[in-house]
């Protein structure tokens, strides 16, 4: 007769158990409740990791950006002197042309009001075009009574 050939028990009989059926469950249940304290000490282990990495790898050699041979180099910087106090006189001068430029600009402003008021019936891009030639020419109501020759 032939005979059969027993396995040993330590082999395995291809199968998990009642045990390892209950292990299963267990991890299982533990991964559904405690997610949240697992997914905590996976990143404090993956940040503890990171640290150690970083403070036993060596720093690289810091390299010198290649320069650009076409372009030319950079001018330096030209501080601007500060401006000089005006002398009393150069003030006065100053002044003057100051006040002349707005009076003469107030008189433009009241010819061209006048140039509105008496032609009504134009546009005001019209009556633009006639106050720029009535200034071009140097006359002005306001200004020496639109005598230019004064």
């Amino acid at each position: 007769m032939a005979r059969k050939r027993r396995r040993s028990r330590s082999a395995g009989s291809g199968g998990v158990g009642p045990f390892g059926i209950f292990l299963a469950f267990a991890a299982v249940w533990v991964l559904i409740q405690y997610w949240w304290v697992l997914l905590i000490a996976l990143g404090l282990v993956v940040l503890t990791v990171a640290i150690v990495r970083s403070a036993t790898t060596p720093t690289p050699p810091v390299r010198a950006r290649p320069q650009k041979l076409a372009s030319p180099p950079k001018p330096p910087l030209v501080m601007t002197q500060p401006n000089r106090a005006l002398l009393s006189d150069d003030l006065a001068v100053q002044m003057r042309a100051t006040k002349q430029v707005r009076h003469t600009r107030d008189m433009q402003e009241w010819d061209y009001e006048w140039l509105r008021l008496t032609h009504p019936e134009k546009s005001s891009r019209e009556v633009s075009e006639i106050a720029n030639a009535h200034f071009a020419r140097g006359r002005s109501i306001g200004v020496n009574y639109g005598d230019p020759s004064v």
